[in-house]
């Protein structure tokens, strides 16, 4: 977790408010930096997804380290491309940000990406063309970054609500509630940031119902089920009818052979809008037994033992490989934070957890300290090796040597 304007003091003041149970509006902007980017931290660690990409990485990186080894280079960067559609132009008309929505639209495509492998079949993926005033401003796929950016939006903008609610003036109370609004609704119309904001915009027209801290809620809940669902749930998962997508969830699923959490995600979606309910409850908790239910899927207690056991089987190829033991090391805290936090990833408790999760990562980097910490060194380190992973996987493409065989 890279922090560019943050020193390590702003975590320990927020570690303190967090520990008194008393937080501070003056601290707000720190605390939704360090949130943010603990979700983040947390996806890429205690979801299923994160940590099948965490084995890839630490593969990947043996594979540079024994003499520029291309398989698992290959297999990283196959599985990138796969979940984000690197490749897809997804150049769009910079400058936009509107809140009224009413100025915005889009229409869905669904096409199939060409991979850098020759040998390499690619999945069919969703994307929308976005247009403002009519006018189209630019072409963007559905991928993982929406997922995860969504958890950590949610995690921001419930941090804050909470927050603003605890203030006693109502006067301030009006103003931050204003001010929190617009500044999430500048986000999810923004032009620049639609790569980020696609799977908020799906939640929020389709089963938003017009409230803006239940759209994000429900995001996060798809999320969360969808970065961690077990592949041989994705027989199981019951088919939509096509409401929203036309039978494509249903094409995304037939064509998947492994992990594809964006074709779970618009399938949860579509099977929620079919059922037609509201699930925030008075207490505003989304219960998701019943997202679970209505999705024809088991109950937490056996997706979370699932879940556990498909993490505990995946290790990496070569045990006494260099990075085995930090691998390991990854792993197990991952682990340790799905046991404690379940499928749900926190969502019905309040974010601060993220604060905790962060202090206790020993994976912040505080750019205003200028300290080399050890995580600041794995930082740079691990900037360097793949920068030159990159480098190598365009010389094998341009060299058309993309077969590890």
């Amino acid at each position: 977790m890279n922090f560019n304007n943050l020193s390590k003091s702003h975590l320990d003041e927020l570690v303190n408010q967090l520990n008194n149970r008393e937080f501070d509006l003056r601290t707000v902007n720190s605390a939704s930096n360090i949130i943010h980017e603990a979700s983040h931290y947390f996806d890429h660690l205690a979801t299923l997804s994160g940590q099948l990409l965490l084995k890839k990485i630490y593969d990947a990186l043996n594979d540079y380290s024994s003499n520029l080894k291309k398989d698992n280079i290959i297999d990283l960067f196959r599985t990138i491309e796969s979940w984000n559609h690197g490749s897809f132009n997804t150049s769009t008309v910079k400058g936009i940000s509107d809140p009224n929505y009413e100025n915005w639209s889009y229409r869905f495509g669904k096409g199939f990406l060409e991979n850098f492998s020759t040998n390499y079949l690619s999945k069919p993926f969703l994307f929308a063309t976005f247009k403002y005033y009519g006018e189209i401003i630019g072409d963007i796929p559905f991928s993982i970054e929406a997922l995860w950016e969504t958890n950590a939006m949610w995690a921001e903008i419930t941090y804050n609500t909470n927050l603003a609610y605890m203030l006693e003036d109502e006067d301030i109370w009006k103003v931050e509630t204003f001010q929190i609004q617009n500044k999430y609704t500048n986000y999810i119309y923004n032009s620049e940031l639609l790569v980020y904001s696609f799977a908020a915009h799906l939640t929020s027209n389709f089963l938003g119902e017009g409230n803006f801290y239940y759209a994000f809620k429900l995001s996060k809940a798809l999320s969360s089920i969808s970065l961690n669902l077990p592949y041989h749930y994705y027989s199981q998962i019951r088919r939509p009818k096509g409401s929203i997508f036309g039978g494509f969830t249903n094409v995304l699923l037939t064509y998947t052979d492994s992990l594809d959490p964006c074709a779970i995600y618009l399938t949860l979606l579509e099977n929620i809008y079919e059922a037609k309910v509201n699930l925030l409850k008075d207490d505003l908790l989304i219960d998701l037994e019943e997202i679970l239910a209505i999705n024809g899927l088991p109950n937490k207690a056996v997706l979370n033992a699932d879940i556990l056991e498909e993490m505990n089987q995946l290790s990496i190829n070569l045990d006494n490989a260099p990075f085995s033991k930090v691998y390991s090391a990854q792993k197990e805290h991952g682990i340790h934070m799905f046991e404690t936090y379940g499928i749900e990833g926190g969502l019905n408790i309040h974010p601060a957890c993220f604060i905790d999760i962060a202090a206790k990562s020993d994976s912040c980097v505080f750019q205003e300290d200028m300290e080399e910490t050890s995580a600041y060194n794995r930082y740079a380190d691990y900037r360097t090796y793949e920068a030159n992973m990159l480098k190598l996987v365009k010389a094998w493409k341009e060299n058309k040597s993309f077969d590890p065989a």
